[in-house]
């Protein structure tokens, strides 16, 4: 009984953490005390847990962090000089940095901020061209879809790395 006393303390001082907006990494479930020679069989249902789904599809925290790996990953591209489209290695980059280090997987996050920041840098590269009559809502849709895809790659190759790291080898 003193086991399951210490266990109830560290849910709550895990979910007083958890008010604060720091993830913890508990479940919560609920559980009812068995008392020594009960049976659990399968009409009572004497332990019961409850899961909540708390995993969104789309977080605005998230795509902030992903313009955020995006981005520095276009700046370190764009310091390789004389080099042409090193920004869309850089943002092949920032996806597999943010796949390493992010816990859940966030694909849209990801291809909506690769697209949006390859597209904005090819048209806003471009600026006199476009001034001269160069189309660049189509520019803008090309160099968007190529930044989605080197995006979504990218998270998708940290993430692999990152199941390869943290798993167990035995």
């Amino acid at each position: 009984m003193s086991e399951r006393t210490e266990e109830r303390t560290r849910d709550a001082d895990a979910k007083s953490g958890s008010d604060l907006g720091i993830d913890v990494g508990t479940t919560e479930s609920v559980e009812t005390d068995v008392a020594v020679g009960e049976s659990r069989d399968a009409t009572s249902s004497g332990t019961e847990t409850s899961t909540t789904d708390s995993r969104s599809y789309f977080s605005l925290r998230a795509l902030l962090f992903a313009f955020g790996a995006v981005g520095g990953g276009m700046v370190l591209g764009g310091l390789i000089p004389l080099v042409p489209f090193t920004e869309l290695v850089g943002i092949l980059l920032g996806g597999f940095v943010y796949g390493l280090l992010a816990s859940e997987r966030r694909y849209a996050e990801l291809g909506l901020a690769g697209g949006v920041s390859g597209g904005a840098t090819a048209v806003l590269s471009l600026l006199p061209q476009l001034a001269a009559g160069l189309n660049g809502t189509r520019l803008f849709a090309i160099a968007g879809a190529v930044g989605l895809v080197l995006a979504v790659v990218g998270h998708y190759f940290g993430r692999d790395l990152r199941s390869g790291l943290t798993k167990d080898l035995g």
